[in-house]
């Protein structure tokens, strides 16, 4: 006779009220190339969070909600259906996972346990690049996170900052073994929840290798980096 144990999940939102976030980041990736990339996220805790992200060459649409999660690539607007091993691909050129945006709309992290008590190691619940996240406190200074074969990505924030009530790692860098770059965050602004999400019924085409307008934001955060 088999027991099976289902570990419980305590999520850990960056966000937890509707919102939309502007963000931009560049990035010296793998390649030791320059890439730039801009990011509009409509978080909805109650129903699916949307990415719009807009690459040099290329545009996608990442949407994830608690039963599916899908992108589109832009402008054919192909839908491919992600499966949990998608999730561990590189977004474009970036550095980037769709593992990332995952973490942060989901917040899907596994409660502590007699195993796990240590309140500063967040241990992730479905990820499929990261097992856990080290955070020292609410709003951290740094987080290291660990995945397999020793992979190691640091995250430095440099300050927190209010956006319409909303606290935010306004910049931040990120360092890993062999990408660097920074994100930091436009603009941001509270909107009104949507109580659930139905996806537009049509069917998914597969993409092998392939591989936003906004005004009116309460808080603006200006920055000129130069990098190294």
């Amino acid at each position: 006779m088999s027991v099976e144990i289902v570990a419980e999940e305590c999520p850990q939102l960056l966000v937890d009220s509707a919102a939309i976030i502007s963000i931009e980041g560049r990035f010296v990736n793998r390649e030791h190339s320059r890439v730039h990339v801009d990011i509009m996220w409509q978080h909805e805790p109650l129903s699916a969070d949307t990415f719009d992200i807009s690459l040099p060459h290329s545009a996608f649409r990442y949407v994830s909600a608690p039963q599916f999660r899908y992108v589109e690539i832009k402008p054919e607007n192909i839908r491919r259906q992600m499966a949990m091993h998608h999730l561990k691909e590189f977004i474009g050129e970036t550095p980037l996972k769709w593992d990332d945006f995952e973490l942060l709309a989901r917040g899907s992290f596994l409660c502590p346990d007699s195993l796990h008590r240590d309140s500063t190691i967040l241990y992730t619940a479905i990820s499929q690049t990261w097992f856990t996240l080290n955070v020292e406190k609410s709003q951290p200074d740094s987080i290291l996170m660990n995945g397999p074969a020793g992979e190691k990505r640091k995250i430095f924030i440099h300050s927190w900052k209010s956006y319409d009530g909303i606290f935010l790692p306004a910049i931040l860098d990120i360092q890993g073994s062999n990408y660097s770059g920074s994100l930091w965050i436009r603009t941001a602004k509270r909107v009104p929840a949507k109580q659930n999400f139905t996806p537009e019924e049509k069917p998914a085409k597969e993409e092998k290798s392939f591989l936003w307008n906004w005004s009116n934001a309460e808080s603006e955060v200006p920055l000129i980096l130069q990098m190294h």
